[in-house]
Order: C-alpha cells, then structure tokens, then sequence
C-alpha cells in the first residue's frame, strides 16, 4: 500500500471511531476492515452490502485484529470442497474396510499353510464341479449323436423327422452349452479365487511381519 492509500485508510479509522464517541458508542466496539474495488483498504462500524462477501478483518480500538471473516466460496470452489471431502470420505472407508479385512485373516489363519490349504481345497472342490460338468457333456453328445443319426435316417428315407425327436435335439444342445457356459464360469470363478488368495497370503505377511 503506497503512503497516499495508508493516509486515506488511517483517515477512515480515525473518523470511524470519531463518529462513535459522537454518537454515544462505546469505544470498545470493534472496527470493521475491507478492501474496495479499487484495492484501498477502507475501515468503519460495518462492511458495505457490496463487500460483505469479500472477507474483512475485525480490529480492537488498538488497532489489533481480534478476529478474520473469509471471503465467501465461489460455486466452483464449494463444488470442489465437496469433491475432496467425498475423496476423503472415501478413503476412511476403505481404510475401515482393510482393517477389518486384516482382523477377519489374523483370526482365521494361523499360518501361511493355512491360507495355502484353504486356497488349494476351494480350487479342488471346483476342479470336481468341472469334471462332473464334462462328464454331463460327454453323456448328452452321445444322446445328441444318436438323435441326430435317426433324424438323418429319417431324411434319407424321404420323411421328416418326428417334432418329438426335434425338441430332444434341441433340449440336448441346449443342455450342452448350458454345461459349457458352467465350465468357463467355473474357471473364471477360480482365477478370481487364486487372484484373492494370493492378495490374503500378501498381506498376511505383512501383518505378521509388523508384529
């Protein structure tokens, strides 16, 4: 502030509290502080309505600033406010949610052969589940070959084959890829298994390793 402005100022204060003693105000009321459009800091007993929003400093009849109001947020400054804030929210629940993941694996496995045992015991139970569905499979194209060599018969004799041995047809490649569709699942199911336990036996380490 060059010394023009700093007059100027000083001047505003001085007959601010000048104008109280006059009006019968007690001089311990604070003084009001605000920078105009022009960027001249101006002091009286209240903000203007068009700086309210702008911040100003409250200073005691001493001139010490007792207290700041900051300016007002614009829309996009509370918009990201509120961004952050759900950020950080965020982050506390995920942290809320490894620390309870890590009391549920310290309380379950005692030991990294644990976590292995139960990996491997899981991915066998599944690799039963397949074989049973290929056992399905093989089952239902044997069916399938058979109807299908009697619809071909039939053709060849100049008939149409019966609506009843159609639907069997139908039904049983239907059943096929219903089977097959089992299988991939399946598999997926157990890449997904080993990718989690894999993350378990991780962690587990490091949580011990912390002890």
């Amino acid at each position: 502030m060059n010394n023009k402005r700093f007059k100027r100022s000083l001047a505003t204060l001085l007959a601010a509290v000048l104008a109280a003693m006059l009006l019968g105000q007690p001089v311990t009321a604070s003084i009001k502080c605000w920078t105009n459009d022009e960027g001249v800091r101006e002091c009286g007993n209240s903000v203007p309505p068009e700086y309210a929003q702008q911040g100003h400093s409250e200073l005691s009849e001493q001139g010490i600033v007792i207290d700041r109001k900051e300016r007002a947020k614009t829309d996009e400054e509370l918009a990201e406010q509120r961004r952050q804030a759900e950020i950080a929210a965020e982050r506390e629940r995920e942290l809320q949610r490894q620390r309870r993941h890590d009391s549920i694996l310290l309380q379950t496995f005692s030991s990294e052969r644990d976590i292995i045992t139960a990996r491997d015991a899981k991915l066998s139970a599944m690799d039963g589940q397949i074989a049973l569905a290929q056992s399905r499979i093989e089952k239902l194209r044997e069916d399938l070959d058979k109807r299908e060599t009697k619809a071909a018969s039939a053709e060849r004799s100049g008939r149409d084959p019966s609506a009843d041995l159609l639907e069997d047809i139908a039904s049983l490649r239907r059943q096929i890829r219903s089977n097959q569709t089992f299988i991939e699942e399946t598999r997926a199911d157990q890449d997904e298994l080993r990718e989690i336990y894999n993350k378990d036996l991780e962690r587990f380490r490091e949580l011990k390793a912390k002890e």
